[in-house]
């Protein structure tokens, strides 16, 4: 009974001070009507403001794809600088956005593959401070195999080891050791490129990235 009493007063005090502050709420608009109007006011526009904004943003990132799939077709149908162009005048109007970032990728990507290193590695070398995950994952590597590609082995090796340093759980880890391992090979640091094996060897045992470091520990203890 006592338990049942204090309950009871308990939710009559909360109800007491509900009806008091929507009181007091009441009380507060019938003396401050033209201030609270304003806040109304205030309010709504916010409302139409972030309504146009996130219109905005929406119109912006479905016309910096559009665009990106336009410089796609120009490559595609083979008309290289014009979908070149188109790329770097997506980035300049779109600058950061997913669209540009990914179309950039895509120019850096066609340099390496026509092996002009040098340049797919300025592309690269853009977009590795991205802030999208993926985007930053596949520069950093791609930007580290144009420099193993321009014979800049321990520059390709030292990114390879920030990038593990930085991303322990990366899912690109077994990429970036084996590109590392690759690159202080190249670079003469036999002690550094049979380290990076073994570890590929016993972290990745049935990958290919395992096997092709197995691979090469072999023919480096020979």
């Amino acid at each position: 009974m006592k338990y049942m009493t204090k309950q009871n007063t308990s939710s009559v005090a909360e109800k007491d001070l509900i009806v008091s502050f929507v009181t007091g709420i009441i009380d507060f608009c019938k003396k401050n009507k033209k201030g609270v109007l304003t806040a109304v006011i205030i309010l709504a526009l916010a409302a139409i403001v972030g309504g146009c904004y996130s219109a905005h943003i929406k119109k912006v990132t479905q016309n910096s794809w559009a665009d990106y799939y336009s410089a796609q077709v120009l490559l595609l149908s083979g008309q290289e600088q014009q979908g070149f162009a188109m790329i770097d005048e997506l980035a300049k109007k779109y600058p950061g956005s997913n669209a540009s970032q990914y179309a950039l990728l895509l120019k850096g990507d066609i340099l390496y593959n026509n092996e002009n290193y040098a340049q797919a590695a300025d592309v690269y070398e853009v977009l590795v401070p991205s802030k999208n995950q993926t985007v930053h994952t596949v520069a950093a590597l791609s930007l580290a195999a144009s420099r193993q590609a321009l014979k800049d082995y321990q520059t390709a090796a030292e990114e390879m080891n920030r990038f593990i340093q930085k991303h322990p759980t990366s899912f690109a880890l077994p990429q970036a050791y084996l590109t590392m391992a690759m690159s202080q090979e190249l670079a003469g640091n036999k002690t550094e490129a049979l380290n990076a094996y073994k570890y590929l060897t016993e972290a990745y045992a049935q990958t290919y990235f395992g096997a092709v470091a197995k691979q090469k520990m072999a023919e480096l203890q020979k």
